[in-house]
């Protein structure tokens, strides 16, 4: 088992790539705190990690929320008392498609302060019980967009340009606490976030929502296929990755453990 007995907070556990990675983490024999704004998703995903003999506690948490990513964290200290992996899955897209001079303020600071400052203050509460354990794995998930090219919300690739950079500057903070971190960019997927922003395009678009979402389909992968990835990143075979900050979903390799980064590309 990839992360036998080790303890792992995991966000967006409702759904998609939160849900598929804590189900698969569990597999791996990982002890889970997991995280939602969505608590019946999260307490379902709970249920059917311990009906299938392993240990999830659920703590409702808007990362927004400094007091909710403290008790998340108070959680996990008072079930397992330290922390061997964090894994921040869990973000927002508001209002896909609308230009910057329309774009209200409020929704910007809605998502900036979810993906962006959630990401600050998982990490700000997060290494303290890291070091507990001297030393840890933190797998911060950001996206193509705001980093390879644009994105059809513009809070929502700034914020994942910002994780990126939060990732680049934290590194060296928290290398010598022996804590690896990288920013992991996931193939597109079929979540409920990524088909509904393209519906809700379609429909601004005056084009069927249905329509849109059956040819966008075959393009985007499985959520289980890069909750694979992240499990492995999380786990000692991850050690071969530790001098990239950033790691793109097809640049790492499940079956050999290395990364094959494109002459295009460079990671930093």
């Amino acid at each position: 088992m990839k992360l036998k007995d080790k303890v792992a907070v995991i966000t967006g556990a409702a759904t998609g790539l939160g849900r598929a990675t804590a189900i698969g983490a569990a597999g791996e024999g990982a002890r889970l705190v997991l995280a939602d704004i969505d608590a019946t998703g999260g307490q379902a995903t709970a249920r059917q990690i311990a009906d299938q003999g392993g240990t999830a506690h659920f703590v409702p948490t808007d990362l927004s929320q400094s007091a909710d990513v403290r008790r998340l964290m108070d959680t996990t200290d008072k079930h397992f008392g330290h922390l061997d992996i964090l894994i921040n899955p869990a973000a927002i897209l508001v209002d896909p498609g609308t230009r910057i001079d329309d774009y209200s303020e409020a929704s910007w600071r809605r998502v900036i302060d979810v993906n962006l400052t959630g990401s600050f203050l998982l990490l700000k509460y997060a290494v303290p019980l890291m070091q507990k354990a001297n030393g840890g794995v933190i797998l911060l998930v950001i996206s193509g967009a705001g980093v390879l090219g644009g994105s059809s919300s513009l809070p929502y690739g700034s914020s994942k340009g910002g994780v990126r950079g939060l990732v680049l500057v934290a590194r060296e903070q928290l290398r010598p606490l022996n804590i690896r971190i990288h920013a992991v960019s996931p193939s597109e997927m079929a979540t409920n976030m990524k088909l509904g922003a393209i519906r809700e395009m379609a429909a601004k678009a005056g084009r069927s929502a249905a329509e849109a979402e059956r040819e966008a389909r075959p393009g985007l992968s499985s959520p289980e296929h890069s909750a694979a990835k992240l499990i492995d990143l999380a786990s000692a075979a991850g050690d071969a990755a530790e001098d990239a900050a950033t790691i793109f979903d097809g640049d790492w390799d499940t079956k050999t453990h290395s990364l094959s980064i494109p002459s295009d590309r460079k990671l930093q």
